[in-house]
C-alpha cells in the first residue's frame, strides 16, 4: 500500500493519494467489499463455494428497498372462490420501516443459504452448479419484483447511511511530511471522516471473527473445513454445519446489499452485482487473504487485508487514468495469482 501511495505522489504531484478525503473514500468504497466478502470466508473456510452471492447481494437491496418504499406488502394467501385471506400479515406501517426492511431482507438471503445448504450438503449437488443454478433463480425473482428497473430508497434513510460517525471530521490542518528515499512526500489527513458503512462493515467482519474463533460452532466450522471425515468421526454433524455456512454466507450478502443500496447508491438496482463485478472481487479478496498471515488458510484478518489491498490498488489505477478494462484484467491476473500461491502454500503445510 505504501508503494501504491508513493507511487501516486510521484506520479500526480498535487493530486495526491494519502489524503484525508482520498482516505474516506477508499473507506466508503471497501465497505460493501467487506461485508460480502467476510460472509464468504464462512463458506470457503469449510471448503465450500457460493457463487449466489452477487445475486443474494442484489436481492437483499432489492427487498429492503421494496419495503421501505411500500411496494411490497406481505399478504396471507387468498383462498380460491372465497374472499378468505389476501389481507396484510402484518400491519403496514410496520412493513414500510426500516427495521421490518432489514429483517425481510435477512430472512430471504436465509431462505437463499437455507436452500443452497439442503441441495449441497443433503442432495450432495456439486456447490458450483447448485449455488450458479440458485443464482440464476434469484436474479430471476428479483426482475420479477422490480420489473427490471431501480427503486428508490427514502431521503431520510440515504442522508443517514451515506453519513459519518458522529458527523465527525478532522481538521484541515492534519498534515505530516516523511522522508523516504531521499523525497519528501505529504500526508494530509485533513478532512477525513468515518463513513458509516465502513464502521458496519468494521463491527461485522470483528462479529464473524469473533465468532470464528470464540465460539464452539465457529470452531467446528474450521474443523470440518480442515477434515470433514475427521469431524465425522468425531460426532460433529458436517452436513448442518455446512448448512448453517451457506446460511450465514447468504445472510451477511444480503446485508451487503443493504449497505449499497443504502450507503453507496441510494437506490437497488437489479443485477447489480454482477454488474459490479462484485462475485470476483470478492473471490479475489479471500483468496490474498489466504495467502497473508496464514498461508493457505482462508481467515477474516486475511479477507480484510485482502479488500484494503485490492481497494487501494484499484483506486492507485483510476487516479493513474488506467482505463476500465485494464482494471478487469489486472482482477483477474490478481485471482490467478492468489489462487497459484494459495495451493502452493497448502502443498507446502502438507509436505511440512
Amino acid at each position: 500500500m505504501l508503494f501504491r501511495s508513493v507511487l501516486c505522489e510521484i506520479r500526480l504531484g498535487d493530486q495526491r493519494f494519502l489524503s484525508g478525503n482520498n482516505l474516506t473514500l477508499l473507506l466508503r468504497q471497501s465497505a460493501v467489499l467487506a461485508i460480502l466478502a467476510s460472509g464468504l470466508t464462512i463458506a470457503l473456510i469449510l471448503g465450500e463455494f457460493d457463487l449466489s452471492i452477487a445475486a443474494a447481494l442484489t436481492l437483499g437491496g432489492g427487498i429492503f428497498a421494496l419495503f421501505l418504499s411500500g411496494q411490497y406488502i406481505i399478504t396471507w394467501p387468498r383462498i380460491p372462490f372465497t374472499d378468505i385471506g389476501g389481507g396484510a400479515m402484518f400491519p403496514v406501517g410496520w412493513q414500510d420501516s426500516f427495521l421490518f426492511a432489514f429483517l425481510a431482507a435477512a430472512l430471504f438471503g436465509a431462505i437463499v443459504g437455507l436452500i443452497n445448504g439442503v441441495v449441497v450438503s443433503y442432495f450432495g449437488v456439486s456447490a458450483f452448479i447448485g449455488t450458479l443454478g440458485l443464482a440464476g433463480i434469484v436474479e430471476g425473482y428479483l426482475i420479477r419484483l422490480t420489473d427490471g428497473r431501480s427503486v428508490a430508497l427514502p431521503k431520510h434513510v440515504t442522508d443517514t447511511a451515506q453519513g459519518t460517525l458522529l458527523g465527525w471530521k478532522a481538521p484541515d490542518d492534519w498534515s505530516w511530511k516523511i522522508s523516504l528515499g531521499g523525497r519528501s512526500f505529504q500526508i494530509d489527513l485533513g478532512g477525513l471522516s468515518l463513513p458509516i458503512i465502513a464502521v458496519t462493515a468494521a463491527v461485522i467482519l470483528f462479529g464473524i471473527s469473533f465468532f470464528l474463533r470464540q465460539t464452539e460452532a465457529g470452531r467446528r466450522m474450521d474443523a470440518v473445513g480442515g477434515n470433514a471425515e475427521a469431524s465425522r468421526l468425531a460426532g460433529i454433524n458436517v452436513k448442518r454445519y455446512r448448512l448453517a455456512a451457506f446460511v450465514l454466507c447468504a445472510v451477511i450478502a444480503t446485508i451487503a446489499g443493504v449497505v449499497l443500496a443504502a450507503g453507496r447508491t441510494g437506490s437497488a438496482v437489479t443485477l447489480v452485482g454482477n454488474q459490479g463485478s462484485y462475485l470476483l472481487q470478492a473471490y479475489t479478496a479471500c483468496f490474498l487473504g489466504a495467502v497473508t498471515l496464514r498461508e493457505g488458510e482462508f481467515h477474516v484478518l486475511g479477507t480484510a487485508i485482502g479488500v484494503l489491498l485490492m481497494t487501494v490498488t484499484f483506486s492507485g489505477l483510476i487516479i493513474l487514468g488506467v482505463p476500465g478494462y485494464a482494471q478487469t484484467i489486472a482482477n483477474g491476473v490478481i485471482l490467478i495469482a492468489a489462487l497459484t500461491f494459495a495451493g502452493l502454500a497448502r502443498s507446502a503445510a502438507r509436505r511440512t
